[in-house]
């Protein structure tokens, strides 16, 4: 449940944090790895999202499905993640905690039934947002094979989600980090939407218009 401090105020917190991982097709496992080698180390990110100062934290406490679409390395292969997110509020900023579960996506369809939670989940807790309602979330750990979209392969991984909340139904932004040989994944994207059972159809990234909610009418997309 969203909970807010009796303390306001605003403040401008730059953040770090992201997950991403890797899905399959033919040779995916080569293109990934070959692009490892030819990526320079001192790859530039992409900017997160543009958002204006918010009055209120948009409440996101909840399941959540993560899709992340690493765009230079194989566009459309989603990584998916399982994701519960707690927020604390102070008015205009806050405390992110999150558990990112990593899910079953390799030599699947991005929205298959047959997605279910795989290894250990990832959290990153204590995470700050701003007063543009924007976070970033470093995640470390394993990614499992059979949660590597692009190539089933297992790999360690450091990336951080830029994210931010758009509203009570859209959290959005790109991925910075290391996936295991790649030294940057600058480019990639990912965007989260309100999870259920059976899990909804995932969606990669910001959608091109997108006012932020600031935690009273909620912006609802439809899942591609």
């Amino acid at each position: 449940m969203l909970k807010v401090s009796s303390t306001r105020g605003a403040r401008a917190v730059v953040l770090i944090a992201s997950f991403i991982p890797l899905a399959a097709c033919v040779d995916a496992k080569g293109r990934f790895d070959e692009y490892g080698t030819r990526l320079p180390i001192d790859a530039q990110s992409i900017d997160a999202v543009d958002a204006p100062i918010i009055d209120m934290i948009p409440n996101i406490d909840g399941t959540w499905l993560i899709a992340i679409n690493p765009k230079p390395i194989a566009n459309g292969l989603l990584i998916q993640t399982s994701t519960v997110w707690d927020v604390t509020s102070n008015g205009a900023t806050g405390t992110l905690d999150g558990s990112y579960q990593p899910l079953t996506t390799s030599q699947l369809p991005p929205d298959s039934p047959n997605r279910v939670p795989v290894g250990a989940a990832l959290t990153a807790n204590g995470v700050a947002v701003d007063n543009t309602a924007s976070f970033a979330a470093r995640l470390t750990g394993t990614l499992p094979g059979p949660a590597n979209a692009v190539s089933g392969t297992e790999y360690q991984i450091d990336i951080v989600l830029h994210g931010t909340i758009v509203s009570t139904t859209l959290v959005c932004g790109t991925v910075t980090g290391v996936v295991g040989p790649i030294p940057e994944v600058a480019g990639s994207t990912f965007a989260a939407i309100p999870s259920g059972s059976p899990l909804p159809a995932p969606v990669g990234e910001c959608p091109s218009t997108m006012p932020v909610d600031a935690g009273v009418d909620a912006l609802v997309i439809d899942a591609p």
